[in-house]
C-alpha cells in the first residue's frame, strides 16, 4: 500500500507538478499584494469672473478699513466712506453700471469719495456679474402623458398571464407587482424638483445686493437713506424701489440710467409709479438721450409724479476733473434742497 500512494505520488508530479499547484491556490489572500489605490483627484477652483477680479484689484489698492463683504450666500465687495462731518445728513447706498466697479472713475468714484465732505455717508456696491447669472426662469415642464399600450397583433398568441384572473397576480401583501414597485421608487427617491434648486437669476441678485446695502445702512440709524443710481444700475435701483417700497428710502438719484438686457419692464414704468423723490440727471449730448429722457419726464407727468426732476448735464468739454466736480455739486445740491409743500 505504502508503494502504492509513492507511486501515485511520483506519477502526479511527473504530469506537471499538481501537488504544488493546489497547495499554491491554496494560500491565503493576505499574501497576496493589493492593488495601490489611485489619490483622489483635487477639484479645481471655479475661475474668477470680471467683477471678482475688479473687486480684487481694488481690495489690493484701498485700504481696509473702506473695504465691507455684504451679503449671505452671494458675498460681494462694498465700499464705505464716513461723512466728515460731525453730524451725518445720512446715508448714499450707490449702485454702479454693470461691468463697474464700487470705485469707477466716472460718476462712481467721485460721488462716494466728494459727497462726505458735504456730510452724506456713502456706501457703493459692486454689481452683480450677468455672464454668471442665469436668464428668467422657464415655466415647469407639464407631466407627461401617459403611454398607450400598444394593439395585439392579429395572430399573435395571447400571453400567459393575461389569461390569468386579477387575483392569480396578487403577491401575498395583496399588491400587484408593479405597483410594489412604483410604491417603493416613490418613498425612496424624492421628487426631482426637490432635488435640483434651480440658480437665483441676474435680477434677483442685483435686487438681493441692494437689499443688503439698505439693510446695513439700517444699522447706522441714519436719518435719510438715499439710493443711486448709474447706467443700468439705476434701473435696478428704481425696480428695487417698485417691488419692495421701502419707506425709510425716500430719495432716488439715476444718472445717464439705461435698462439693462434683462430688463422686465421699461425704466419709465418704474419711475412714474415710485413714491420717493427722483432726480434724473442725464447728459444730452446725443439725440438718443435726449429723446429717453423726454419719454421718462412724460410718463412721471401722465402719472402725476409729485416729485420728480429732470437735470440735463452739461456737453463733454474734455476734461473729466471738471465734468465729475461739477456733477458732485449737481447732485449735492439736489440732496439739500428742501422738497417741495
Amino acid at each position: 500500500m505504502r508503494r502504492l500512494s509513492a507511486f501515485v505520488l511520483l506519477f502526479g508530479v511527473a504530469l506537471g507538478g499538481g501537488v504544488p499547484y493546489i497547495a499554491a491556490a491554496q494560500e491565503p489572500e493576505a499574501l497576496q499584494e493589493a492593488p495601490a489605490e489611485e489619490p483622489a483627484a483635487t477639484p479645481r477652483p471655479s475661475p474668477q469672473t470680471r467683477s471678482e477680479a475688479l473687486a480684487a484689484g481694488l481690495q489690493r489698492q484701498l485700504e481696509a478699513a473702506a473695504q465691507l463683504q455684504l451679503g449671505d450666500e452671494d458675498k460681494f465687495l462694498a465700499l464705505w466712506h464716513p461723512a466728515n462731518t460731525a453730524k451725518a445728513r445720512g446715508v448714499l447706498v450707490i449702485m454702479p453700471s454693470e461691468g463697474e466697479t464700487a470705485d469707477w472713475p466716472r460718476a462712481i468714484g467721485p460721488l462716494r469719495r466728494g459727497l462726505p465732505e458735504h456730510g452724506w455717508h456713502t456706501l457703493s456696491l459692486t454689481p452683480a456679474d450677468p455672464a454668471l447669472s442665469p436668464g428668467p426662469r422657464p415655466p415647469a415642464p407639464e407631466a407627461p402623458a401617459a403611454e398607450e399600450k400598444p394593439e395585439t397583433e392579429e395572430n399573435a398568441e395571447p400571453d400567459a398571464t393575461d389569461s390569468q384572473p386579477a387575483a392569480a397576480q396578487t403577491t401575498s401583501a395583496g399588491y400587484l407587482p408593479e405597483q410594489t414597485a412604483a410604491t417603493d421608487n416613490d418613498e425612496s427617491t424624492p421628487p426631482h424638483a426637490e432635488q435640483d434648486t434651480p440658480p437665483p437669476t441676474h435680477a434677483e441678485r442685483m435686487l438681493a445686493r441692494l437689499d443688503a446695502a439698505i439693510e446695513h445702512a439700517r444699522t447706522l440709524q441714519a436719518s435719510t437713506i438715499v439710493l443711486i443710481g448709474h447706467g443700468t444700475g439705476a434701473y435696478w435701483a428704481s425696480q428695487y424701489l417698485a417691488q419692495l417700497q421701502p419707506k425709510d428710502v425716500g430719495q432716488l438719484v439715476v444718472i445717464d440710467p439705461r435698462a439693462p438686457l434683462q430688463g422686465e419692464q421699461p425704466l419709465e414704468s418704474y419711475l412714474a409709479t415710485l413714491p420717493a423723490a427722483i432726480g434724473d440727471f442725464y447728459t444730452g449730448t446725443r439725440a438718443a438721450a435726449n429723446q429717453q429722457a423726454l419719454q421718462r419726464r412724460n410718463a412721471a407727468r401722465r402719472a402725476g409724479h409729485p416729485d420728480y426732476r429732470l437735470v440735463a448735464l452739461p456737453g463733454l468739454t474734455g476734461d473729466r476733473n471738471t465734468e465729475q466736480e461739477q456733477l458732485v455739486r449737481r447732485v449735492r445740491g439736489w440732496l439739500e434742497r428742501k422738497p417741495p409743500q
